[in-house]
């Protein structure tokens, strides 16, 4: 039986692709995203499409520019900002899709820079979406998110994020 043969170009490359694994640093974030319902003072969510068919949401759509948070408590220092858009892109209504940027204006190093995320958010439990990028100190971020409702009242909602990623540069 003879040896396997690795073609040059390849013996070559290894150790770069070897490297390039084992230097990313996987950063691991928390924040809490504190929503207030539209309808009530100082809402952060608003419907902007609503077909209204058989009681469904199905086709909603809503867009938010809701706190980011230090703490769960609603007086925690604010960090940042989360603007996004969430549709109600599921039959079933077991959730939807999400598109949100993270925008952080008071978080240390990551002060001025942000984190794009989109992926399916479930509305019967945690969530885990897709970290599609980033800027500044953040530029070319990717990892994944998990998003898990702490509370719940009638006028509004508070989420805490758990961010995994590294930095490609």
């Amino acid at each position: 039986m003879a040896a396997a043969r690795f073609p040059p170009l390849v013996l070559c490359l290894l150790p770069i692709i070897i490297c390039s694994f084992v230097d990313a640093e996987l950063t691991h974030l928390q924040f809490y995203f504190h929503e207030v319902d539209a309808g009530t003072p100082n809402a952060t969510v608003v419907n902007v499409a609503s077909l209204h068919r058989n009681s469904s949401t199905f086709g909603d759509v809503n867009v938010f520019d809701n706190a980011l948070r230090e703490g769960p408590d609603p007086a925690s220092r604010l960090i940042g900002r989360a603007h996004g858009l969430a549709v109600h892109a599921s039959l079933d209504e077991t959730g939807g899709l999400t598109a949100i940027n993270f925008v952080f204006s008071d978080y240390g190093a990551y002060s001025g820079s942000t984190l794009a995320t989109q992926g399916h958010l479930n509305a019967s439990g945690p969530s885990e979406r897709s970290i599609v990028g980033g800027t500044g100190k953040l530029r070319f971020a990717r990892g994944y998110m998990t998003s898990k409702l702490l509370s719940s009242t009638d006028t509004a909602i508070v989420v805490v994020f758990d961010m995994y990623f590294t930095l490609d540069h």
